[in-house]
Order: C-alpha cells, then sequence, then structure tokens
C-alpha cells in the first residue's frame, strides 16, 4: 500500500518542479523583452545624440551636427547607433571638415538613464577627412582646447577617446600651395587606441593604394606632448609589398618638424616599386631592390644622415649626408659615399627616359636639378660601365641651379689613370651634354682588347683625350647626334696585323687587294699621333701620323656613321729593297675588310 503512495508522490514532485521551470523560464523571457522594449522607451536619444556630438567637438575642435534620430539595441549588448554626422570648422563661414556615413558605440545603460551617457568602443564607418591647406598657409583643422597647456595638465587623466574602430574611410588632403600634390586616400579601416590622455596612444591603418594593401601603424607614449608641438619618443611604420618603412626615435609635430632616430626603408624590387608609383608598367629597371638604414637628425633647417647604408640594386654604399635648407639660399646637400661596386651594365638606357612631360617622377628630377645645389663625393673600388672596368674611383657629383655634373678625379684603367667630366645641358635633361675625358699612360692594347676591336689597330702606351657632346637626350643619342674631337698619342708601340713592306709592295703592283693580304707582321713604331673629329653623322680623321725606324705611315678621310664605309688616303713610306719613295693609296670598303686602292689605279689614264 505505501509503494504505491511514493510512487504517486514522485509523480506530483516531478510534475511541479517541471511547472516552476517553465513559470522561472517564461518569467525570464517575459522579463528581457520588456527590458528589451522598456529601456530604449527609457533611454534619451536627445541626450545620447548630444553626447556623442560633444565628443566629436572635443576631438576635432570643431562643431558636429548628427542628422536622423539615434537608435537603441540592447541585445547582446547595450549598442547606440546613430545616422550620418557633419564635422565643421567654427566661425560665420564653416567649412566641411569630416563627414561620416555612420556611427556606432556602446553604452552603460545605468549611465543612460541617469543621464549622463558613456559612449565606448566607437566606430566610425564610411567617414571622409578633409584637410586643406590654405594659399595663405594655415590648414583648416583648429587645435582642440584640450591640447591648450592649461586644459592639458587638467585632463590628464581623463578617458576622451578610448577604442575608435574606422570602417571604409576616406582621406583627402588638399594643398592650394602646391598645385598637383593632392592627394586622396580610400578604403581607410582600422584602429585608435587611446586610453587617456596620459596613456599611449596606438594607431593601425590599412588602406588599399594602386592595387596594393598598405598597413600603418604609429605608436606614442606622450601624445600629448607630440601634439601641442614638444618633442616625444614615438614609432611608426608603412608595410606593403612594394615598400616598407620605419622610424624609431624622437620627433615633433610643427611648421619645422624634428625627428632624431633610426630610419629604414627598403623595396625588394625597384621596377615593382615604380609600376606601383606611376599606377602601370613603366621602362624596364636594372633587377634588384632598393634599401636605406641610418641614423636621422633634423634641425631647425637641417637634415643629417649618419651611419647611412644604402643599397640600390647590386650597389651598396656607406656614408653620411647633409642637406640643409638656408634662408635666401638654395637647398643644398652634402656629403660622401663609399661604394664596393657599381654596375651600370644591368641600367637599360631607357630607364632613363621619361614616360612623358606630365610625368611625375620626371618633373621631380627637373626641379631637385633646378632647386637643389648638390655636392657630393663618391668613391668605389670597382665601376663596370660597358666594357670600361675601371678600379680605385674617386668622384664627385655638383649640382648648382640647372648645371649638373659628374667629375671623376681619378680612376685606374688599363694600367692607366682615367679622369673626367659629365656636364648636363643647361637647358634641361633632356638637352643632352657634354662628356670630356683623359686617359693617361695606359695599355692601349689592353684598351682595343676591351672594347672588342678587331684589325690592325694601334696599340702602345700613351694618352687619349675626347671631348664630345650632344644637344640629344642620352636615352634617344644615336652616333650621328654626337659632336667633338678626339686625339691620341702613343709612344714606342705597334700596329699588329699590318705588314708595311708587304702593304707597299702590293700598292706599288698597281691592284686592288685587301688589308688581310698584309697581316702577317707588325708595324712598329716610336710615335704615333692621332685626332679626329665628330660632326653630322660623321667622323673625320684629321689626321693619323706614325713614325718608325722602318718607315711613316700617314692617314686621314672620313667615315660616315650611316654605312659605316671607310674613305681614307693615305702615304707609306717604308724601306725596301726597290725604293724608299713613298706609295700613296686610299682605303675603302669597311673595317676590318678593308679594301685598298693604289692611287696609280685611281688617277691613271682610261
Amino acid at each position: 500500500m505505501s509503494r504505491p503512495i511514493r510512487k504517486i508522490s514522485r509523480v506530483l514532485r516531478l510534475r511541479l518542479q517541471r511547472r516552476h521551470f517553465v513559470w522561472s523560464a517564461a518569467g525570464g523571457v517575459i522579463l528581457a523583452l520588456g527590458y528589451n522594449a522598456a529601456l530604449p522607451l527609457l533611454v534619451s536619444t536627445t541626450g545620447v545624440r548630444a553626447a556623442m556630438e560633444r565628443t566629436l567637438d572635443s576631438w576635432s575642435g570643431g562643431k558636429s551636427r548628427i542628422n536622423g534620430e539615434p537608435t537603441v539595441r540592447l541585445w547582446p549588448e547595450p549598442l547606440l547607433t546613430l545616422p550620418s554626422a557633419t564635422i565643421e570648422t567654427r566661425g560665420p563661414e564653416p567649412r566641411p571638415l569630416a563627414e561620416i556615413g555612420r556611427i556606432t558605440a556602446s553604452f552603460s545603460p545605468l549611465s543612460t538613464l541617469l543621464g549622463d551617457p558613456t559612449l565606448e568602443d566607437i566606430s566610425l564607418v564610411d567617414p571622409v577627412v578633409t584637410i586643406e591647406r590654405r594659399a595663405d598657409g594655415t590648414i583648416n583643422w583648429q587645435k582642440p582646447h584640450w591640447l591648450a597647456p592649461s586644459e592639458a595638465a587638467a585632463l590628464a587623466q581623463e578617458s576622451p577617446f578610448g577604442d575608435i574602430a574606422i570602417e571604409n574611410g576616406r582621406l583627402i588632403v588638399l594643398d592650394r600651395m602646391a598645385d598637383g600634390s593632392d592627394i586622396d586616400i580610400p578604403g581607410i579601416s582600422g584602429t585608435i587606441k587611446w586610453p587617456s590622455f596620459a596613456g599611449r596612444l596606438s594607431t593601425q591603418l590599412s588602406a588599399r593604394l594602386s592595387g596594393e594593401e598598405v598597413a600603418w601603424a604609429f605608436v606614442c607614449d606622450d601624445p600629448l606632448s607630440l601634439l601641442a608641438k614638444q618633442n616625444a619618443p614615438l614609432k611608426t611604420s608603412i608595410t606593403s609589398a612594394p615598400l616598407t618603412f620605419s622610424f624609431e626615435g624622437v620627433g615633433k609635430l610643427s611648421s619645422v618638424p624634428f625627428a632624431s632616430g633610426h630610419l629604414q626603408m627598403s623595396a625588394a624590387s625597384l621596377q615593382t616599386l615604380t609600376e606601383w608609383y606611376h599606377g602601370g608598367s613603366t621602362a624596364t629597371l636594372p633587377p634588384g631592390g632598393l634599401s636605406i638604414d641610418t641614423r636621422v637628425t633634423t634641425g631647425e633647417k637641417t637634415l643629417k644622415l649618419d651611419e647611412l647604408a644604402f643599397t640600390m640594386g647590386g650597389a651598396s654604399a656607406t656614408g653620411v649626408l647633409d642637406i640643409s635648407l638656408t634662408d635666401g639660399k638654395a637647398p643644398s646637400i652634402e656629403g660622401t659615399l663609399a661604394f664596393d661596386r657599381i654596375d651600370l651594365n644591368g641600367v637599360p638606357v631607357a630607364a632613363l627616359s621619361p614616360l612623358g612631360r606630365d610625368d611625375r617622377l620626371w618633373r621631380l628630377v627637373e626641379s631637385f636639378v633646378a632647386a637643389w645645389q648638390t655636392d657630393v663625393r663618391l668613391s668605389s673600388q670597382e665601376v663596370l660601365a660597358g666594357p670600361l672596368h675601371l678600379t680605385d674611383v674617386a668622384a664627385g657629383v655638383l649640382i648648382d641651379g640647372k648645371r649638373a655634373s659628374l667629375d671623376i678625379g681619378d680612376s685606374n684603367y688599363a694600367n692607366g689613370s682615367l679622369s673626367g667630366r659629365v656636364v648636363l645641358s643647361d637647358e634641361g635633361l633632356d638637352h643632352g651634354g657634354r662628356l670630356q675625358a683623359r686617359l693617361k699612360d695606359a695599355d692601349f692594347d689592353a684598351v682595343l682588347g676591351s672594347f672588342g676591336l678587331n684589325g690592325p689597330a694601334p696599340a702602345g702606351r700613351g694618352i687619349l683625350s675626347i671631348d664630345i657632346g650632344t644637344d640629344h637626350p642620352v636615352w634617344a643619342t644615336g652616333l650621328g647626334d654626337i659632336w667633338g674631337n678626339l686625339t691620341l698619342s702613343l709612344a714606342n708601340g705597334s700596329i699588329a696585323g699590318f705588314d708595311a713592306h708587304a702593304f707597299a709592295d702590293l700598292v706599288r703592283k698597281g691592284e686592288f687587294f685587301s688589308l688581310s693580304q698584309a697581316n702577317e707582321a707588325s708595324f712598329d713604331f716610336q710615335v704615333a699621333n692621332v685626332k679626329a673629329s665628330f660632326a653630322d653623322g660623321t667622323a673625320r680623321l684629321d689626321r693619323a701620323d706614325f713614325t718608325g725606324t722602318s718607315g711613316n705611315l700617314s692617314l686621314a678621310g672620313v667615315v660616315p656613321y650611316r654605312n659605316g664605309s671607310l674613305a681614307l688616303a693615305g702615304t707609306l713610306q717604308a724601306e725596301a729593297p726597290s725604293g724608299n719613295q713613298p706609295v700613296r693609296f686610299f682605303v675603302g670598303g669597311s673595317w676590318p675588310n678593308a679594301v685598298i686602292s693604289p692611287l696609280s689605279v685611281l688617277v691613271a689614264p682610261k
């Protein structure tokens, strides 16, 4: 009897517990629904909108206005959404500073009910910020009140910013003092964290520029000092596939910015970097990248790069550079760069040509040459430029107004000493320039070998002087565009592959013959003097006199570049059993397959 009663009691107890749970759950749901339904009615949208406007005013130093009515959501967490907002300058003629598509923020329900809403974790969606430098040099953004020294100390423990998230932002920079320098950066996203005025400011932002993702990071442990134009420790970096940049040290934001610290910059590929800068393909650049590692220090009007390590392509250098901006004088760059090796063979001539007169990089180079004074001393253990292989090079780059020159004070080439100068035209980089060079005490057998010249040619030790120029851009200059002159003096040398006796005998026979028919010996000379000039697409051999113990040889004539043909007249006086009378001849054909015509054949009556 007791067992059935206990069973009935247990069933009744389970049913009561189940009903209690159901009613408790239903009550919780009703309370949650009531909370979500009633609290938005109790929250003052006017209060939260005013709180957000005060926050935006405090941040910007301008006057903000929120359009439309805010909405409140309490599940799964309290969230406030405000429609579009506008920030303008204060004054009788307000100008736009920023437009924000939407603002969201978390908040404390209790503080909102008490009439003092506290907004946190603010997100700005589709903000557009405009920074404008007017023609008089002033900026459209005004200094916020909290940057005033008297305010900063009192507000040091407040939390004006907290965490701010930016979604799909846009930055527009307008510079009325420099034409063509406006900047428009869309698609900016990231976070700005500033828990208190006395705390650390850190920023992580990213955007897509010309198809590449670019990330910017910034950290400052004393942001109030930095924004108040005082020195402050900071660290910043820019990271992208084409270019990376970082700086860590001390900086100051002012009309004359100050920075002192460690700067690094690198690009894995010059070609990729240039194409990214231009927004498309450009002329082929040499393989390799660019890197700079230095200690940088700026003064009021100076910039100094100490412990500079510089690499571009296959060339690496160390040194020091000083940049000076002096009132009443052109800005200047001075310093020294020491290279281990410079290889110019990988630089195609086409890479020097601009894409057009509107090319930004080209305009920058022209402006630099015209506006700056440069005096940089260069040295390199080895320089490769076409067939030239120079060692122990000491040179200098000089730029003064529109004049630019490269002076080679000394270098070793072909066991001799090479010096020279390259001067660009005063009318601009695309108007050519002039080259003057002097090779002294060199082994010209080695010179001819390095240039790969075939056929009989003078060799020995001597002096070569060249003075040539062009009115055309370097990248568009051909042989026919060069003018100038050349002189060569040799001592105790020889012309290999030229048998003077066999040559004289062939001329005396009065028949045409090939120069290769007299190549079984060499013509030794004691003194050789050669003078040539270049103009109008033609090389003119004014004279080529060779004086030796076994005879004398003289040549003169022209060599048109168009077809490379030879038109030379010559005289050879060589000792021979048949006599010592000089023979006269004409050299035609092309080098080294010259054809010799005895003068007697050309002038003999038919």
